[in-house]
């Protein structure tokens, strides 16, 4: 969820607010989804004249290796933000080692980073910044103020604000067409992944050598898979469709979506609540049931005592 911090003190007397958005490598959420939740954020504060100061884009450094789903997570961002805002970008390295092996291998990941076409060298060419943060406060605060000094006279414009401002469909803006694209791909693997698997069940049918049962058993499990995959094809379809939306419509959407998770949170929290009064009272039949055996066992004994004299 886009969160906004106001940071702990005014940095070099000037207040400072830091915006945490999701990731488009979250396994929970689907990127379509992340990104309707961070273009509704951007176009709200574009609508009420707040402008951003710059963006950190972080990059964990230990990881060992650049996936192409990180590639295309970092084209995403790279046009939600457009060539021109470059300058207001920090590229942040982050989980720095402090062994010297380590820390070898990690300068040669991080020069990788800026000399490939595919990592940052499109954006550091149009002018983001590089930055490597392993002195704690001091180089958070570094990157902080390099964009403070450099930050637009009348505040910074992201593409995707630009273009959501004029009508664009958020599927036709540069990110979503990437984020599209991505999607495509994964359309391609699924389809090809069930061509596959419906010549493997052609074939099974025509093996004579097998059993009927076996070749029934082959080809359901088969079908099973295929059946799988079209799911997986479906889901995609719905990310694409999520992305079908433009500025007033996200608003609109986003709007219910968050009364519809207030709403079960609030069915949670009086599930919870009922749930402890039920605990508290079943608590305090346990301790009347308590006080009563203590009760009768006194009274027993006391009747045991008194057929003894």
């Amino acid at each position: 969820m886009v969160e906004a911090h106001p940071a702990s003190q005014n940095i070099d007397g000037r207040r400072v607010i830091f915006v945490d958005t999701p990731g488009f490598d979250d396994t929970t959420r689907p990127d379509s989804a992340i990104l309707r939740e961070i273009a509704n954020w951007l176009n709200k504060a574009y609508k009420e004249s707040i402008k951003l100061t710059g963006i950190v884009y972080l990059h964990a450094v230990n990881n060992t290796r650049v996936t192409g789903t990180a590639k295309n997570n970092l084209r995403m961002f790279n046009k939600m933000c457009g060539d021109d805002s470059m300058s207001s970008v920090a590229l942040v390295t982050t989980h720095w080692a402090s062994g010297e092996a380590d820390r070898r291998m990690q300068l040669a990941r991080h020069q990788e980073l800026l000399e490939d076409e595919a990592f940052w060298k499109p954006m550091m060419l149009q002018g983001a910044t590089d930055f490597i943060h392993d002195r704690g406060k001091w180089s958070a605060l570094e990157i902080v103020r390099h964009l403070l000094n450099n930050r637009p006279q009348d505040g910074l414009d992201l593409a995707i604000q630009r273009e959501m401002e004029v009508g664009i469909r958020l599927d036709k803006t540069a990110a979503g067409i990437a984020l599209e694209e991505k999607l495509e791909n994964k359309m391609e693997i699924y389809e090809a992944e069930i061509n596959e698997l419906q010549r493997e069940i052609a074939e099974v049918k025509r093996d004579n050598k097998l059993s009927h049962q076996k070749r029934e058993t082959d080809v359901r499990i088969l079908k099973e898979e295929v059946e799988k995959w079209k799911n997986k094809i479906k889901s995609v379809e719905f990310d694409k469709n999520l992305m079908k939306v433009d500025r007033d419509q996200l608003q609109l959407e986003r709007e219910r979506e968050l009364q519809e998770e207030a709403k079960r949170h609030d069915q949670m929290a009086a599930r919870l609540q009922a749930e402890r009064h039920q605990n508290e009272h079943l608590r305090d039949e346990n301790e009347m049931k308590k006080k009563e055996l203590k009760l009768i066992k006194a009274r027993i004994r006391q009747a045991q005592a008194c057929v003894v004299m």
